[in-house]
């Protein structure tokens, strides 16, 4: 599937659909295919490549006439409202994970950087509140529903949204794989050789292309970019942050290895940088070694040891308290193992890129069948939706009538 999406974008680009005087182009049709192709649950919904195409192009086509439209009755919204709102959706993606490194593995694997997460966000966010002002104004005065109607809907469909699925609280540990000593100086000598070069006047782009191993940068002379709080490691942030512009950190140690930091310009809130990585070589004898640990903080744990107390000793992620959440929305492997631990038990190791992990189980809160009186209010909120929608899509199909739409098929999608 990525191999058919990385042939389509290399080829010529052309113009997907015309909506009014606006093109919408092949490769934005793409690029947002390929967001939806990280969501594994949605790409279940489609069988080709052609139809997910199809439906990504619709959509773009009725963001476009919603702006359109928009545009047409003064409505608009603010760019601070729009990074507000992609902050906090963001935050809220990040704590669907174990830990933050466990996202932005996933968001390596793929394929996409952050920045990319959030520009995507903030074009979704800015149509979704367009579209919400738009709909209010257009019809909330108009959507009645009645509370025969709400007490209907729960009677006939009782047995479908009523069940509350089992929840668990969760907490978890995550131990780095730390190198041995000897490695560890061997790292910071090379590093400690590296930086006497930075201060005697070497260039830092050709320095970072001979001596760095973060393959993502060397090769552009070390640059990161504008990095913003948050996007990356915390031991990391907590330097770079610190540091006064054109001033090159000392080497220091995080989970990846030794950094030597330049930092070109900064915000409020972000820093333009640009690195060098020495990696800490780490064998098996210190893989084995965590993993000794990790299965000696769960003995601890089934002998009445205090989870908090070892959690804050131990794991370098200092988010101990993961959230919150439905079982059967927790995605594999995770899921398994909550299903087979019992309340304050602590899983087994698993091995990850950034060591070991353990998931420990706070609590376990059975499921239950809630009342029309607990789900008066999500009902009503759920049939108001539902009403709007059906006067989006009314709407949606008037503004095609009379704004000039026309869609263009893509020869790279057919046999």
């Amino acid at each position: 599937m990525f191999i058919l999406l990385f042939i389509i974008t290399t080829s010529a680009d052309h113009i997907a659909a015309y909506v009014g005087s606006n093109v919408i182009l092949e490769s934005e049709v793409v690029e947002n295919m390929s967001f939806l192709q990280s969501d594994r649950a949605t790409m279940e919904t489609f069988t080709t490549l052609e139809e997910l195409r199809d439906y990504v192009l619709d959509q773009l086509i009725s963001q476009k006439l919603v702006m359109i439209e928009a545009e047409n009755e003064s409505i608009a919204v603010a760019d601070e409202e729009i990074e507000i709102g992609v902050d906090k959706r963001l935050e809220e993606i990040k704590e669907n994970y174990p830990s933050e490194a466990d996202f932005y593995e996933d968001l390596e694997r793929s394929g996409i950087t952050f920045k990319e997460l959030k520009q995507y966000n903030m074009e979704n966010l800015r149509t979704e509140l367009t579209m919400q002002r738009l709909v209010s104004k257009k019809f909330a005065i108009k959507v009645r529903l009645s509370p025969i109607a709400i007490r209907r809907f729960y009677d006939e469909n009782k047995d479908s949204i009523a069940a509350s699925p089992d929840r668990v609280k969760l907490g978890h540990i995550l131990l780095a794989i730390q190198a041995s000593e000897t490695e560890l100086r061997k790292g910071f000598e090379q590093a400690a050789e590296v930086y006497r070069l930075l201060y005697t006047g070497g260039d830092f782009g050709v320095i970072a292309q001979e001596f760095s191993d973060d393959e993502n940068s060397k090769y552009k002379g070390g640059m990161l970019g504008k990095v913003k709080r948050g996007e990356t490691l915390e031991e990391f942030e907590g330097i770079v942050f610190r540091l006064k512009p054109g001033i090159v950190s000392e080497p220091f140690l995080t989970r990846l290895g030794y950094h030597l930091v330049e930092v070109l310009n900064k915000g409020s809130d972000w820093v333009l940088v640009r690195q060098i990585l020495i990696k800490v070589r780490v064998t098996s004898a210190d893989t084995l070694r965590c993993e000794k640990l990790a299965k000696r903080l769960q003995e601890l744990i089934s002998q009445g040891i205090d989870f908090d107390s070892l959690a804050r000793q131990y794991s370098i992620d200092p988010n101990i308290d993961i959230g919150e959440y439905y079982v059967n929305q927790l995605t594999p492997p995770i899921d398994s193992i909550v299903i087979n631990l019992e309340q304050s038990e602590l899983s087994d190791p698993m091995l990850t890129p950034y060591g070991y992990h353990q998931i420990y189980i706070r609590k376990k809160i059975p499921g239950k069948i809630l009342t029309f009186e607990e789900m008066r209010e999500g009902i009503a909120e759920y049939l108001y939706s539902q009403e709007l929608q059906k006067n989006y899509d009314v709407m949606i199909e008037d503004l095609k009538s009379k704004v000039f739409v026309k869609k263009f098929p893509s020869q790279d999608y057919r046999k």
